[in-house]
């Protein structure tokens, strides 16, 4: 082998295994066989369902330089032996024809007609197989016209043909190892995915929120994007940076896995002790009238105390509903949990137990102090299992993003009390679109869907508190005025139809 034709092959091997981009992959194999033949025209085949589809096609004289999207008015190429690239498949043989009009071994009615159409000539022809380390057939290159100095048209040099056969060796590795990138990527989002739908499906009224997060997330990202690309914004997501974040939106809550249920799933002050706190006031409503037929308590007592207990079982279950309790309903509480029955024996039973009496203080909403911890441990939980998910180089900040969406700029949010620049631009992303998916999301039974112009107003005044980055909330809102088409969210369904 000549030595221009060794630093060729070397500079040809890394241009290819340095690209990351896949369509430019491509491009460059193209690119990189024409111009080391300097040939007018290129067609590159990818193979797959056992055809050879058109991918890329170049002709310098005729302007023409389309890709995939381009040319899928083109039927793919079947493997019949008797087309010159398909031969040149099946046989894993670099084919090098001087004149496509008069070779009679194969089938070149195609070309001719695309000739007749466009009024060019194929003459020369150069084709090679993309046959990667394991064997396997990747795809096929066809080169056609080869010039000279000149521009005149003439057979492809046989010096050519080692090092295109290295150039098909190297392209097919490189295509082959994009393909595994891919491969394994779609894994981890398959992967994902499982854990979303296993989160999701242990909240049944919140089965959706991880995916709708990750649309919200993909919306923004990509209007930030098309921003920057008009001069309106500093800020630009490359393509690892937006596939990581949107694996971030995936992952966020994969901490819940461990919440207990009952803490999960509470919709109410008492959550699933309703029943028997009730029940237990039946209990004492029995215990007192034991006492009335035992003689222990007069008649008027009795009816004093069950009528009492009635009226505490209706109170009790307002309670425990109510959005908001007021100052006299939190006295009430705290007086009929210091109430106790006395039975003969001296021993006293509680009408609420501590916990009880603490679930029904709650001054709003449906958890205790104890209960909201162990809530917004799921943050720790989540960092603490990816952590375990080994993503190397690809995703580095997945981690640091995912572990801090519940963080505010102003110190108050958890699980750190991160505060301003400690709390990076994608947190503040994901933090964003976390309470507006939570505010705007119609499958909560303890409450209803709020208006998308509603939960702006409290966004914003999240971030006039300084809780909430005031730019990217801007972005948000400007994104969503503009999702029309762009955006499919989940919608509620029956768990049990998924």
């Amino acid at each position: 082998m000549e030595q221009g034709q060794a630093e060729k092959i070397l500079e040809m091997g890394i241009q290819l295994t340095s690209e990351r981009n896949y369509d430019e992959l491509l491009a460059k194999i193209i690119d990189c066989a024409m111009e080391t033949t300097n040939c007018d025209g290129g067609t590159l085949y990818l193979y797959g369902q056992e055809k050879l589809n058109f991918c890329i096609m170049k002709t310098k004289s005729l302007g023409i330089n389309q890709k995939a999207q381009e040319i899928k008015k083109y039927p793919p190429v079947p493997m019949n032996e008797k087309n010159v690239c398909a031969y040149a498949a099946l046989h894993r043989k670099l084919l090098n024809i001087d004149d496509a009009y008069n070779c009679q071994e194969f089938d070149f009615s195609g070309p001719r007609e695309y000739d007749k159409l466009t009024g060019y000539r194929t003459r020369s022809m150069l084709v090679f197989p993309l046959v990667n380390h394991e064997g396997e057939l990747v795809g096929v290159v066809q080169l056609i016209n080869a010039m000279d100095e000149q521009g005149l048209v003439i057979p492809f040099k046989a010096e050519y043909e080692k090092v295109l056969e290295s150039l098909g060796s190297q392209a097919a590795v490189s295509v082959s190892n994009m393909w595994f990138v891919q491969e394994i990527e779609q894994l981890m989002i398959s992967i994902t995915q499982v854990f979303t739908d296993a989160i999701d499906t242990r909240i049944p009224y919140n089965f959706y929120h991880s995916r709708n997060v990750y649309l919200y997330v993909q919306l923004l990202v990509d209007y930030i994007n098309e921003q920057h690309e008009k001069g309106l914004v500093e800020k630009h997501f490359e393509p690892s940076a937006r596939s990581e974040l949107l694996m971030a939106a995936l992952m966020h809550d994969i901490g819940k896995l461990v919440i207990p249920n009952e803490v999960i799933d509470k919709t109410t002050r008492l959550g699933n002790k309703l029943p028997l706190v009730l029940e237990h006031f039946d209990h004492l409503s029995a215990l007192y009238h034991i006492d009335y037929l035992e003689g222990r308590i007069t008649r008027n007592e009795w009816i004093g105390v069950k009528n009492e207990l009635l009226d505490a079982r209706i109170r009790v279950e307002e309670l425990n509903r109510k959005p908001k309790l007021s100052q006299e309903d939190v006295d009430f509480v705290r007086e009929l949990s210091q109430k106790n029955y006395t039975n003969a024996n001296g021993t006293q039973i509680s009408y609420l137990s501590l916990y009880e009496a603490e679930c029904l203080e709650v001054p709003a909403g449906n958890l205790t102090r104890a209960e909201r911890d162990i809530i917004r441990s799921h943050v720790k939980y989540t960092e603490k299992y990816l952590k375990k998910m080994n993503f190397g180089k690809r995703y580095p900040h997945l981690i640091q993003w995912a572990g801090a969406h519940h963080e505010m700029l102003d110190g108050s949010g958890y699980p750190r009390g991160l505060k301003g620049n400690e709390i990076s631009y994608e947190s503040r992303i994901l933090t964003i679109v976390d309470v507006f998916e939570a505010l705007t999301s119609a499958d909560r039974p303890y409450k209803k869907a709020m208006e998308e112009g509603k939960a702006l107003n409290i966004l914003n005044d999240m971030a006039k508190e300084g809780k909430l980055d005031k730019d990217i909330l801007k972005l948000f809102e400007q994104a969503l005025g503009q999702k029309e088409g762009k955006l499919q969210l989940f919608r509620q369904m029956d768990p049990a139809q998924i």
